[in-house]
């Protein structure tokens, strides 16, 4: 009897373990297609954009050109027209300039505050960093009739400065948060040895702190590009040359100028632009998940 007993708890336990092997195996590709599903939403606008940009039209880029002729070769002719016959090189150029003084502000800026508010132990440290994150928070409608006066009385007004000058309210509090995130994964131990060496709190910060935080450093800088990238209603209310325009409101209201026949100039556009700043903030999101999760 009790060899039958042990063959049968044995089968019934060999019977348990492949049980729990088809569902960990059921689970685990239930979740990659889940997963798969979900990117190939995200990615079908990008998709889309992209096939948009490379077929043809009956009347060609600029034209009346109605519906779009399938069973072609893909064209790059309303690419060419795109960069070639629109102002939309010198929105990029705008672009690039206005987020690369943007972050550098930003990193200026939010780097100190991030450094006091992770290293100085007070009680109002926490609601301090409440505070900053909230002020992210106050929607652009809300501002932009006061930053309106300071950009006239700076006479700043239809010039990439206003944006300089206005963009940091939305960039630097969002990355004060996320570097005091990245500062507190760093043990005060460690810059209080670089002291006692003999470095000052400075030379710590430089030589031991910064090196260790550099990546984080690096995240920020990209959010802070992509946030004033993307930004409209500032954009929209201090500059209106075509000049002077960023991509955010250069393309939607200088390009095609409401006429729906550059749409797939368009489509390629955005796609030349969306697609560099999406895989820019995926290479780093993991740093900005470190960033807010909560460090003791």
């Amino acid at each position: 009897m009790n060899g039958v007993a042990a063959r049968t708890r044995a089968r019934e336990l060999d019977r348990q373990r492949r049980w729990s092997v088809v569902r960990h195996v059921v689970a685990r590709a239930a979740v990659y297609a889940v997963a798969a599903g979900a990117a190939l939403v995200c990615a079908a606008p990008f998709l889309w954009g992209l096939v948009t940009a490379f077929v043809h039209d009956r009347g060609g880029p600029g034209a009346s050109g109605g519906p779009i002729r399938t069973g072609r070769a893909p064209t790059a002719e309303h690419v060419r027209f795109l960069f070639r016959s629109t102002p939309f090189p010198a929105f990029v150029v705008n672009t690039l300039i206005v987020g690369s003084l943007v972050a550098v502000v930003t990193l200026a800026l939010a780097l100190p505050a991030a450094y006091a508010l992770a290293r100085l132990n007070r009680s109002w440290g926490t609601p301090a960093r409440m505070a900053i994150l909230l002020v992210y928070l106050v929607p652009p409608s809300l501002l932009f009739l006061s930053f309106s006066r300071i950009v006239a009385t700076l006479g700043l007004a239809d010039s990439f400065w206003a944006l300089v000058l206005v963009y940091p309210t939305v960039t630097v509090p969002v990355s004060v948060w996320l570097l005091t995130g990245f500062l507190k994964a760093v043990p005060v131990d460690i810059e209080e040895q670089a002291m006692v060496d003999g470095h000052s709190r400075l030379g710590a910060f430089a030589r031991v702190v910064a090196p260790l935080v550099f990546p984080g450093v690096v995240a920020v800088v990209v959010l802070a590009f992509t946030l004033s990238a993307g930004e409209f209603a500032y954009a929209l209310t201090f500059v209106w040359s075509n000049a002077r325009m960023p991509v955010s409101t250069g393309m939607p209201a200088r390009l095609g100028n409401g006429d729906p026949l550059l749409w797939q100039s368009m489509q390629g556009g955005a796609v030349f632009v969306a697609v560099p700043l999406a895989m820019a903030a995926n290479l780093f999101l993991d740093r900005f998940v470190a960033g807010v999760t909560p460090h003791r």
